[in-house]
């Protein structure tokens, strides 16, 4: 591949990792970029479906998932009232236009207004209330929705009365992504689910979307695939097509099938995070992955019909004391002083990120194949 090939794939690349490519921060890859908008709309419509939007402050590529996952969230929100109140904040600023100077308390005041009457009730006298809103204005902060002006957001957390000047910019209005559907009379979210579902399945073609999720997500399962897409990877010659496809255009990525998963992986890294990576807990994952592989190919455990090793959340804590009692020997210090539980959690939590494994609130805890895919084991 060469060298203006290679520039090419990372700008396309940098647009699938970054929300915003800032000019005045991240200017040489924004020229790159610009240098290069025509190819790169032209390869992003054609493969994705998707659209590049260039604005004289940043470069977006509006990335919209066939299906949502959580690691797909805001990573600094933690709880529902989040993202409440985020909603809430970005049709304030809305309302306020670019360029515009508000205070915190004019943003207290008109949450009350937006704020749905089904949700929780909130008050701003509970701390709990105001460190959720101010986590949010910290995250607008960070991504330029607003900036401070005067004054810092985290004195909110301890007085309500505290005040804030902000103003706002011209990303707010290009965070969202862009739907050709009236959101006026979505009144729930399973309607709102529906509703961007038939859109992208009208605005897409069933490889267009399969490329979304291959591009967007570790992982992919027949199971969560449409028949459509489905279709496209029992094909041989499709497969072929996508196989030669993909490589063509990412130097390094190859496209791997193996009973009914598929994904894509990365002979070097560039942007992101990868699995697995050198810490602790990445360590920890593999461990777990391979105790529980060596348990399937030992005939301990049973694979359901998609690949998918199912257990209790007590079933997958005793697995994972086992790896502790064989391995954590060698595992840090400020990781085995805290409780077995706590670890446990944050490992299935990071294999989660990646769609590895996942807990649910019934207790039950599934392993998914993927997590076979990197097995192995560390030198004592």
């Amino acid at each position: 591949m060469d060298k203006d090939r290679l520039v090419l794939q990372e700008c396309i690349e940098a647009l699938f990792h970054y929300h915003w490519i800032h000019r005045d921060t991240q200017a040489d890859l924004y020229f790159q970029i610009l240098t290069r908008k025509a190819d790169i709309a032209d390869i992003v419509r054609e493969y994705f479906g998707y659209r590049l939007l260039l604005r004289n402050e940043f470069i977006k590529l509006e990335k919209i998932p066939v299906s949502p996952k959580a690691f797909m969230g805001v990573g600094d929100f933690t709880t529902s009232l989040h993202y409440i109140f985020f909603c809430c904040f970005l049709a304030f600023l809305e309302d306020n236009g670019e360029d515009q100077q508000f205070t915190l308390q004019n943003a207290c005041d008109a949450i009350r207004m937006y704020y749905p009457e089904e949700a929780v009730p909130f008050a701003w006298e509970e701390r709990s209330h105001r460190r959720a809103f101010a986590d949010v204005l910290q995250h607008c902060a960070k991504i330029r929705l607003v900036y401070v002006v005067d004054r810092e957001i985290d004195g909110f957390r301890d007085d309500e009365r505290h005040d804030v000047l902000f103003q706002t910019t011209p990303y707010f209005r290009h965070f969202g992504l862009l739907y050709f559907f009236d959101l006026s009379k979505i009144q729930n979210r399973r309607q709102l689910e529906e509703h961007i579902g038939k859109e992208i399945v009208h605005t897409t073609n069933p490889r267009q979307r399969l490329l979304r999720r291959l591009f967007l997500e570790s992982a992919v399962y027949d199971d969560e695939l449409s028949a459509e897409e489905a279709k496209l990877l029992e094909d041989k010659e499709e497969l072929e097509k996508l196989n030669a496809m993909i490589p063509g255009l990412f130097e390094y990525w190859y496209l791997e099938r193996y009973h009914r998963t598929t994904m894509l992986t990365h002979a070097e890294n560039r942007y992101g995070d990868y699995y697995p990576k050198d810490d602790q807990i990445s360590n920890a994952a593999v461990q777990y992955a391979t105790l529980i592989w060596d348990k399937v190919n030992g005939q301990e455990v049973a694979l359901d019909h998609n690949g998918h090793v199912l257990c209790s959340k007590y079933e997958a804590i005793v697995w994972f004391q086992e790896i502790k009692d064989l391995h954590g020997h060698g595992w840090t210090k400020s990781f085995t002083e805290r409780p077995l539980t706590v670890i446990w959690g944050e490992v299935i939590e990071y294999m989660s990120d990646f769609h590895m494994a996942d807990a649910f609130a019934d207790g039950q805890v599934v392993f998914y194949s993927a997590a076979g895919r990197v097995t192995g084991e560390y030198v004592s």
